[in-house]
């Protein structure tokens, strides 16, 4: 009991030290800052002392190193707008958007676990490893739909390149007929001119050969009419004999008729007696072409036009070869224009034709990629075969590519990433290994999970919280309402202070506001979202929160800790060098910072906003407080 009662002097002692000996309020009596050991010891008394503090009724002295070591600080009396506020109670939670849940969503065993009960997280990190039966059966169907999709894409492959080669195959035929055709339509033309030009030559040869003829036959019946008409005068004189007249008339019988059948023959090909009559009557010079034209046609046009020639073409006999000829060519020319439209119809353009008669110079085509020659040419192409196993082979791939879609899709709600999906393409090996991810960054605040359990798509392995930013909870009274009023709403500022960082202000906006009162408390919840990037709120700490309804002007003010109470009395030290002077001041309004002072100060003072109890109690000897600044206004 000796002991103890001993070790409770000596705490006592240190106490009395470490508080009251710091200041003297007895005038004439000097102190140092806890160094009385080196006051007391007589071979230092002659030592400068540079922690003495010097104290009277309204005023103290300390040394810097006084200062230093209660930590005395000061503010500047000045102007500020002091705002009317309302100060209400709360507590710091987490921002429900901020918290998550982990689930696999896949059945499995756990194989390996990364991170554990208090880790910090990032988004994305593995928190663990399942082995899961179902995601290696999807991971096996995923590998099948992709070699499916490549058997598919090789079939289809060489489908269009045998297509492609059809199709250039096609073209260049088609362009091949139409020259052909050209060629062979020229080669009809040249022989149907040839044999034109013949029957032509011997048409009117043979027509001047009639002329003869008819000219002659005319003569001979002319002079024969004659000689009979002698023999005829001669005869009835008796000068000449019967039997001599008899054969005269044979002769002019047989001369008429030849006239008669050359005639016949001009009458055949459709001569008229009129033109009979010009050819009789001509000189022998004018071209047979030109007595026959009964439409009075020029000489030059005549003999340049072949169409009046060919009327009396049968008169030789190569008629039938011209006629064949003629429809020779005709074939030709059909054949040409039936190529033309077949080439047309392949899609090639009139100038790609006129161009290809000109030059001869087949277009193969291959300056076209697979894709847009079946692009353009496909539908014109006659063989649809291979075109409807190309539509179909197209038609499986899509197929496919759905399937693939399906699966990739499935083993994304799985969980996996597109990366991991990816590497399963890539290498087509199945690890069913599923990593279970962090959905958000944060401090993992409750682990459900351990190693080789057996966990369900629904269990709940984490609980992670992100604090960068939080709310605080607090409770409006209900008589506090009519304060409030549309000054509390969504958005509005609040002021946030916690025991454990007395010195700082956070600031958030009221994102939530309940519609309802409490029964039982009789107040309204609110919600304030804060920024705590710092990580210094911590969900469960008390708050109080400071709610700004309305600005005053800007009136001369000094930080709330500045102004101290002594009873009824108000005041505040003012810095005069290192003197702390105290001086009684009138005060007004206030907020959760500054208070107005109405009286006992002047703008730009230095009064102390920490350290002020210490100086109070250097002076707490006097029960007098003398003002220099009584009885003025400031």
């Amino acid at each position: 009991m000796q002991r103890y009662f001993h070790l409770t002097l000596l705490f006592f002692a240190i106490y009395a030290i470490a508080t009251g000996g710091l200041f003297s309020s007895n005038p004439c009596l000097t102190l140092t800052w806890a160094e009385e050991e080196q006051i007391n010891n007589e071979d230092e008394g002659n030592k400068q002392d540079d922690a003495l503090t010097h104290a009277t009724e309204n005023a103290v002295t300390l040394t810097d190193k006084a200062k230093a070591n209660i930590g005395l600080k000061t503010a500047e009396a000045d102007l500020h707008t002091i705002e009317k506020v309302v100060q209400v109670t709360g507590n710091i939670i987490a921002h429900p958007g901020k918290q998550a849940i982990v689930t696999p969503r896949i059945g499995g065993i756990v194989k390996r676990i990364h991170f554990n009960l208090g880790d910090s997280v990032k988004e994305g990190d593995v928190l663990l490893e399942l082995e899961s039966v179902d995601l290696q059966l999807a991971e096996i169907d995923l590998i099948e739909a992709v070699q499916q999709q490549k058997s598919l894409n090789t079939k289809l492959t060489k489908q269009k390149s045998a297509f492609a080669k059809q199709i250039r195959l096609e073209l260049q035929t088609r362009q091949i007929d139409y020259l052909e055709s050209l060629a062979e339509m020229q080669e009809q033309k040249a022989a149907y001119l040839k044999h034109k030009a013949l029957a032509t030559a011997k048409t009117i040869s043979a027509l001047e050969q009639m002329r003869v003829d008819l000219v002659k036959a005319d003569v001979e019946r002319k002079l024969l009419a004659n000689t009979l008409e002698r023999i005829e005068t001669l005869t009835e004189k008796r000068i000449s004999a019967q039997k001599e007249l008899i054969a005269k008339k044979a002769e002019y019988t047989k001369a008429t008729n030849a006239f008669a059948g050359v005639k016949r023959q001009f009458q055949i090909l459709g001569v008229s007696e009129q033109t009979l009559e010009k050819i009789l009557s001509d000189d022998g010079t004018t071209p047979i072409l030109v007595l026959l034209n009964a439409d009075g046609k020029s000489q030059s046009t005549q003999t340049t036009n072949g169409v009046d020639v060919l009327k009396y073409v049968t008169l030789i006999e190569e008629a039938s070869g011209l006629v064949d000829a003629e429809t020779a060519y005709k074939s030709a020319v059909v054949k040409v224009k039936a190529n033309k439209q077949r080439a047309l119809a392949a899609d090639l353009t009139e100038t790609h034709l006129e161009t290809l008669a000109k030059t001869a110079a087949i277009v193969p085509f291959k300056d076209l990629s697979t894709d847009k020659l079946i692009e353009d040419y496909a539908p014109f192409m006659t063989s649809s075969e291979a075109l409807e196993a190309l539509l179909q082979t197209e038609e499986a791939q899509r197929n496919a590519a759905i399937v693939l879609t399906k699966v990739r899709q499935k083993l994304a709600v799985f969980g996996m990433i597109s990366d991991e999906i990816d590497k399963l393409v890539e290498t087509g090996k199945s690890h069913a290994r599923f990593h279970v991810t962090a959905p958000t960054a944060g401090q993992i605040i409750k682990q459900d999970v351990t190693l080789g359990a057996t966990v369900e798509k629904s269990s709940s392995l984490y609980a992670i919280l992100n604090t960068d930013v939080v709310r605080v909870e607090g409770e409006a009274y209900e008589d506090t309402l009519a304060l409030l009023q549309e000054k509390w709403q969504v958005g509005s500022e609040v002021r946030i202070r916690v025991p454990a960082y007395p010195g700082t202000v956070f600031t958030g906006e009221i994102s939530q506001i309940s519609a309802v009162v409490n029964p039982e408390k009789r107040t309204v919840h609110f919600w304030t979202t804060v920024d705590n990037s710092t990580h210094q709120l911590k969900p469960g700490m008390f708050a109080e929160q400071t709610l700004v309804l309305e600005k005053l002007d800007d009136v001369l003010s000094v930080p709330l800790n500045a102004v101290l109470e002594d009873g009824a009395t108000k005041f505040v030290f003012v810095e005069s060098d290192n003197t702390y002077l105290k001086h009684e001041v009138v005060v007004g309004a206030k907020d959760d910072q500054y208070i107005e002072i109405k009286d006992g100060l002047h703008a730009g003072e230095l009064v102390v906003v920490q350290g002020t109890h210490q100086l109070m109690r250097a002076s707490a000897g006097s029960t007098v407080v003398t003002d220099p600044h009584a009885g003025h206004n400031h």
